[in-house]
């Protein structure tokens, strides 16, 4: 029995979508020294050469895609987005305009030096930018009509030179960003890794040891142990007298004197006797036993119940407070060993800002874990369900606010794309505000985006396919050059306008350059050359403005 492998995809859409999505995803993960194409700009390659084989999909595949990622975009965000703006939002939107400000223009003016054809021009921001957000609202805006369109040209040709150009310069996005960015550092002169110790200790007040208070760099979970107070050099002094936090990084969960409990704080003095059961990571509770004395049983301590919880922070009075203040530490002896904001890793210190809809994984024990969850917020509950009803009205409310125009002699808008994203950015706000509703959980949150990503770029490429080879003939090295240029002019203009006039520690601007031009990967490259994850910090607070900025530029690029 012979198969017609074409004739059968042709004939079921289904089967040739997900087919351009496996196939798209093997080919995204090709990569070496680091780096990967990523999953999609592999579908992207796969559709267009399907397209130019003929194959085509329903255009409501793709919207759906377009509506859950730009969505998601916004949600994830908005916990983050106001809170940025309110602490160092002036500087992080500085950056973000500045490199789209920047690419905006180098892509125009390329598109008219190689007199490129309408569409290109956005095709070559995005790509050159590595931002889909860009792609998507190019696109839309030509749906909604909001895109000006030259005589003589279609607005599917349009549309198809979009994919083109962001297909053709990607990959230099991507790479090129990535080797920039590793030898900015010998060409203004500054050691990453030093910057990055040096930034750290300016969080702790110019305490070296802070940083190392929570055990950083120590994986797993920590654990405890019992031990007798015999130290004389410790007895009859206070915790607080002892710096016992910052000599041993660890904390005394429970102490018993005698019979009775005693009630832990900074002023708790040590008698000789008492027994302390002491939370830490492993090297924590060497030094514990030096400061302490001799390592004990006792059964009523050890069956102590012990665990640990990841908590969002909602509680308006912890907000924007260092994480000392909240007390996770001094008063409820339990010990933060992650903070997750926006999907990504901070760097642990005493002296971190916390802010609203961060995620913290703290353990302790049960009594006072319960104590702290209802003083920081709310704890994650272990649930699997997306409250579907604010998922769907939210995307009702975004394409309806996208809908409205204001005549001034055109129609003016924001589009689906902008109404999606402001929509997204409001529920993920409130969401932050009270975790109780417009539950999104981080796997669901990844397929919802990724998925409609991945559905998006299908319907894009098979869309352009038909024009892609003559589009590559025509205008292919053209495209290719600007494309350099939109990586390159905006990566220097961000990194002398962070160095020099916004004076930015190095690896803070680093990972800002990698947010402003919404490159992950380029990210964890800078923090691997850093040896540390403070990069990231510029990274969470440009990127959730980069992201915006550059879905708006998507759309006002379509005006040229």
């Amino acid at each position: 029995m012979q198969i017609d492998l074409i004739s059968l995809l042709q004939n079921n859409t289904e089967m040739s979508l997900f087919v351009i999505i496996g196939v798209g995803y093997l080919i995204g993960r090709i990569g070496g020294w680091g780096i990967q194409l990523g999953s999609s700009i592999g579908v992207l390659f796969v559709a267009l050469y399907f397209g130019h084989l003929g194959f085509s999909m329903s255009p409501i595949v793709g919207t759906i895609g377009f509506v859950f990622f730009i969505y998601s975009v916004g949600y994830q965000a908005g916990p983050h987005f106001f809170v940025a703006f309110r602490e160092d939002g002036v500087r992080y939107i500085q950056i973000g305009l500045v490199i789209a400000a920047t690419a905006f223009c180098t892509a125009i003016l390329g598109a008219s030096f190689f007199q490129l054809e309408a569409g290109y021009s956005a095709g070559v921001l995005a790509g050159g930018l590595t931002s889909t957000p860009t792609l998507a609202s190019a696109q839309a805006a030509i749906e909604a009509g909001m895109a000006h369109i030259p005589a003589g040209i279609s607005a599917a040709t349009v549309d198809g030179n979009i994919a083109v150009g962001y297909a053709v310069t990607y990959v230099f996005g991507l790479i090129g960003l990535i080797v920039f960015l590793q030898f900015i550092p010998r060409v203004l002169g500054f050691d990453l890794p030093e910057e990055s110790v040096l930034y750290a200790e300016n969080m702790s007040s110019g305490q070296r040891d802070a940083d190392d208070e929570l055990g950083l760099g120590t994986k797993g979970l920590p654990a405890f142990r019992i031990y007798e107070i015999t130290n004389q050099d410790s007895i009859g002094k206070s915790l607080l007298d002892l710096k016992f936090l910052q000599t041993t990084g660890a904390v005394i969960a429970r102490l018993r004197r005698g019979s009775e409990e005693v009630v832990l704080g900074p002023d708790t003095v040590l008698e000789e006797g008492d027994i302390a059961m002491i939370l830490g990571y492993n090297h924590n509770q060497i030094n514990s036993g030096i400061l302490l004395g001799t390592e004990t049983t006792d059964p009523d301590l050890e069956a102590t119940p012990f665990s640990t919880s990841r908590i969002v922070v909602s509680n308006k009075d912890t907000v924007n407070k260092t994480l000392r203040d909240t007390g996770v530490t001094n008063v409820y002896a339990c010990i933060t060993h992650s903070v997750t904001r926006g999907g990504v890793d901070l760097p642990v210190s005493l002296d971190m800002i916390i802010q609203r809809g961060d995620h913290l994984t703290v353990s302790g024990p049960d009594k006072n874990l319960e104590r702290l969850v209802n003083h920081l917020g709310q704890k994650e509950k272990p649930v699997h369900e997306t409250d579907l009803l604010t998922f769907a009205f939210g995307i009702v409310a975004g394409l309806f606010v996208g809908k409205i125009t204001i005549d001034v002699g055109i129609p003016i808008g924001i589009g689906s794309a902008g109404g999606l994203l402001v929509a997204g950015l409001i529920v993920g706000w409130a969401r932050g505000i009270n975790p109780t509703f417009g539950r999104v959980p981080a796997a669901a949150r990844f397929i919802l985006m990724e998925l409609g990503l991945l559905l998006f770029l299908a319907g894009v490429g098979l869309r352009a396919g038909s024009g892609l080879v003559d589009g590559i003939l025509s205008a292919g090295p053209a495209l290719f050059v600007t494309g350099i240029f939109v990586t390159l002019i905006p990566s220097i203009a961000g990194v002398l306008y962070g160095k020099y006039v916004l004076n930015m520690n190095p690896a803070i601007l680093l990972g800002a350059m990698c947010g402003g031009l919404t490159s992950t990967p380029a990210l964890g490259v800078i923090t691997a050359q850093a040896k540390s994850d403070i990069p990231a910090i510029g990274y969470v607070g440009v990127y959730a403005f980069a992201n915006i900025i550059l879905t708006i530029a998507g759309q006002l690029i379509m005006f040229f």
